[in-house]
């Protein structure tokens, strides 16, 4: 998170270590991320490391969820990174380096692969005490199966007076696809409650900071206290961990949310069905089947795209081959993993017929418009004209694609192109009636015009 009252001596640390997803994949979030400046000149860079673990290279999709201004941002194209074999990449500064953000924006960073990864990272204020020296405190990232219903965040510590003692920021994340609504308790260490809020809802991905736990101290603040615990309790799975600051020297250390153990709330066991006769260019449905009540599923599709989350998802696959699929799954007890081999079989060519008609030989309109086509799919192509025009129409445009067999046809006689996409087609394609015969007047001939949308 943002920490916006750092006065830090001289001093660098950097996060080396993590947490990491099951076997077979991996989503791991770091919870806060931040270029931005704080007082006395601060500037606050947060510096990333994604390690693979495994002896072939990876592909890693990375996504800043920018609390500044609600925006959700991909690494530029091709929108993966990819880590080596047994190797590691750096982002210092990722923010701005790998996501290409001016300063001022702040929030949680989102790591997904159908492979394990190790991530971790380190908020630093690179102009600490305006003196230009470096300090900073380690941010571990979170596998997003650890994200809880139920937790406690231990060693929390507040001071009314700011020029000692330590204060304490919190901050809570939704990795989820549903609003969380969360309660929360700060307490004494002898239980004594000081006092109880509900968050705002949490939207997906949303990401609240609440600073020197101002939310629950009274104001002005009266407390000094360096052994408070917080209890949360929330309807959907959420992340949450604090910075706790030495007042005087400005020095902080990262506390991460912990689950108190439920022995009556037994592990998932993974266990999920395909649906029958996958074939390419449809989406192939994948349904959670497992037991003892998983808050989390993910799924790796085995073809190089992201992983998913959800208890049913769909997925098309672009090519027939044999896919090696995983299906992970979690609770607060921990955490199951299944895996099962898909056979993609090469679809027969979708039929789409695109029609052209005129409304008083003023407007022509082709429907249906934009047609979307998918790289690798086989697709038949008819190009219709309505028949009671009587005339002779051109339909061009699509040359560059390599359909050019509908140039000057006559209306009654339907063009029929059989056409697979490749993956330097992929964009957007405009093709019109290329006859004067279109329209009597020329500009409303020229505006005449339809949709062929490619995507990979």
């Amino acid at each position: 998170m943002p920490v916006v009252r750092i006065r830090i001596a001289a001093r660098f640390l950097l996060a080396v270590t993590v947490l990491a997803s099951g076997a077979g994949t991996a989503d791991v979030v770091i919870p806060s991320s931040a270029f931005s400046a704080g007082q006395n000149s601060a500037e606050f860079h947060s510096d990333v490391r994604v390690f693979n673990p495994t002896n072939a290279p990876v592909n890693v999709t990375p996504v800043f969820y920018n609390q500044a201004n609600g925006q959700t941002v991909a690494a530029p194209a091709p929108g993966f990174v990819t880590v080596p074999a047994r190797g590691q990449l750096a982002f210092d500064n990722v923010l701005a380096t790998l996501f290409l953000q001016a300063k001022g924006v702040f929030g949680p960073i989102r790591f997904q692969t159908p492979a394990p990864i190790i991530v971790s990272s380190g908020v630093n204020n690179v102009n600490s005490c305006g003196n230009g020296s470096t300090s900073g405190q380690w941010l571990p990232g979170i596998d997003v199966g650890q994200a809880l219903k139920a937790g406690t965040l231990v060693q929390l510590a507040a001071s009314a007076d700011g020029g000692s003692g330590y204060r304490s920021n919190v901050v809570f994340m939704n990795p989820g696809t549903a609003d969380a609504n969360v309660t929360t308790s700060l307490r004494r260490g002898d239980g004594t409650l000081v006092a109880r809020i509900t968050l705002d809802p949490l939207p997906a991905n949303g990401f609240k900071q609440i600073g020197t736990l101002s939310a629950w101290l009274p104001s002005p603040n009266t407390i000094t206290d360096t052994n408070l615990w917080l209890e949360f309790i929330s309807d959907q799975p959420v992340l949450a961990f604090a910075s706790v600051i030495n007042n005087k020297s400005g020095d902080p250390f990262a506390i991460v949310m912990t689950a108190e153990p439920n022995v009556s709330a037994p592990v998932p066991v993974a266990t999920y069905t395909v649906s029958a006769n996958p074939t390419t260019g449809q989406p192939v449905t994948f349904t959670d089947t497992s037991s003892n009540s998983p808050t989390t599923q993910l799924w790796a599709f085995g073809d190089g795209q992201a992983a998913t989350s959800g208890a049913t998802v769909q997925h098309t696959y672009g090519a027939a081959a044999t896919y090696r699929t995983t299906h992970f799954v979690a609770n607060a007890s921990g955490t199951s993993a299944a895996v099962k081999d898909v056979v993609v079989v090469a679809g027969g060519p979708t039929a789409i017929t695109i029609t052209g008609s005129s409304h008083g030989s003023t407007n022509w309109d082709w429907q249906p418009s934009p047609v979307s086509l998918k790289v690798g799919q086989q697709y038949t192509l008819t190009f219709r004209a309505d028949p009671s025009e009587n005339l002779t129409h051109g339909i061009g445009g699509l040359a560059v694609l390599g359909i050019t067999q509908c140039d000057q046809i006559p209306v009654q006689v339907p063009c029929i192109v059989n056409f697979t996409p490749t993956t330097s087609m992929v964009g957007s394609w405009t093709y019109a009636c290329t006859k004067i015969d279109c329209a009597p007047v020329r500009v409303k001939h020229d505006n005449m015009t339809g949709v062929l949308t490619i995507v990979p």
